[in-house]
């Protein structure tokens, strides 16, 4: 017990683990950059990935690159805004230590050849459900402790992203590719959901307060409603139609919500903010959420667009994009630092977006390996340039 209270002592002191943001930031970042620099060597040589892993090459891609990073990103700002929004402390220390110990292990577990583990799925599934209810115990408890109920619609939607991660693994070793791959895209479109909720308060709020143009910057509460109304109808009613035959394909929805979405940013005064990259790449991202679920919903009534295409408009201009730039923020402004980027950041910002770009129009122009090529290069380089300078600032109080 002594070593354990020395142990924990020397966790509160470090900066790193006082935090949720400063592991989490860390780890999905270089997991992202390690991931798809194995999903490259794979595409281009053949031989990285092994049909013997827990899940095969092309689902595990898609869950270290959703689950793994988008999900971890989102837990590290959650975590830490929940103080924010609750005067409440948040996971630091030892316990810190202790989640980002099981996250690491099972990134490791999922690259072993369960051939020699056959008790391989039973461990993962344990290790990721442990994970994830002690992220959602601490975040419900302080959520509901303070009675803040602005956020109580983000509990239901974080708990059905940790029964569709875990839905996905199980499936993902039945190789049951179809199944498993819309678990993926159903879990995309429920996280867009988080993703609206944020942004529609965090971008018009960041706008307001960094430019002279206040009174430019709306807030339509009505458009807010519906849009959170229609995505849950629309998430809804993709999910289901691959169970059941509906009498109406979920591309209605997906579009209504895109267009809304549409029609929220022009309210926030985003022609004003291409001095500030920290400003522009969200409006950028939420463009890219916006056109992302209306070309999704054209997947929907046109051959020519091919629904995996449009979901990479999501995940990588959407999460890619707005994470890179929420954890810019976020690692600034928790750190007591200004809130500035140099020109390294800001071409980052500029890479994920040139990347999101490349893999969707070559793609559609019939060159899939130019653009999976290209996209992951780009997307590699921006996060090693966020880990090049943010690294330091993670570790330091």
């Amino acid at each position: 017990m002594i070593w354990v209270n020395r142990l924990s002592q020397r966790a509160n002191r470090s900066a790193l683990w006082s935090g949720a943001f400063r592991p989490f930031f860390i780890l999905a970042s270089l997991a992202s950059v390690f991931s798809l620099a194995v999903w490259l060597l794979y595409l281009n040589k053949g031989e990285v990935l092994s049909h013997q892993q827990l899940l095969p090459p092309l689902l595990w891609h898609v869950h270290e690159m959703f689950f793994a990073f988008t999900l971890t990103i989102a837990v590290g700002f959650l975590l830490t805004a929940v103080q924010t929004w609750t005067g409440l402390k948040s996971l630091q220390g030892l316990a810190l230590i202790f989640l980002s110990i099981i996250w690491i292990t099972i990134r490791f577990l999922l690259l072993v050849n369960q051939s020699d583990f056959p008790g391989l799925l039973s461990l993962v599934l344990t290790l990721q459900t442990i994970w994830w209810l002690i992220v959602l115990f601490t975040f419900f408890r302080l959520i509901i402790k303070s009675k803040s109920k602005r956020n109580y619609i983000l509990l239901p939607l974080m708990f059905v992203l940790m029964l569709l991660q875990l839905s996905f693994l199980y499936w993902g070793n039945q190789e049951d590719l179809g199944l498993v791959i819309h678990l993926a895209r159903s879990a995309i479109l429920v996280f867009a959901i988080v993703v609206a909720i944020i942004a529609g308060r965090v971008i018009p709020l960041f706008t307001r307060n960094a430019l002279q143009v206040s009174e430019k910057v709306k807030s339509v509460p009505q458009l807010d409603r519906a849009i959170l109304l229609f995505s849950l109808v629309g998430c809804s009613n993709f999910f289901f139609s691959y169970f059941y035959d509906l009498p109406i394909n979920p591309g209605w929805a997906l579009l209504l919500v895109g267009i809304l979405h549409l029609a929220r940013l022009s309210q926030w005064a985003s022609i004003y903010t291409l001095h500030n990259p920290l400003l522009w790449s969200l409006h950028v991202a939420y463009f890219c959420l916006a056109s992302g679920l209306i070309l999704i919903a054209a997947s929907f009534y046109s051959e020519q667009v091919r629904i995996a295409d449009a979901f990479h408009l999501v995940t990588v201009g959407v999460f890619g994009g707005m994470i890179l730039s929420m954890i810019s923020r976020v690692s600034l402004g928790h750190t007591g630092r200004p809130l500035r980027v140099n020109n390294w950041i800001a071409l980052s910002f500029v890479l994920i977006f040139i990347a999101v770009l490349l893999r969707v129009v070559l793609a559609i122009l019939g060159q899939p390996l130019w653009a999976w090529n290209s996209s992951a290069l780009l997307w590699i380089s921006a996060y090693l340039i966020f880990l090049k300078f943010y690294t330091p600032i993670l570790f330091k109080y």
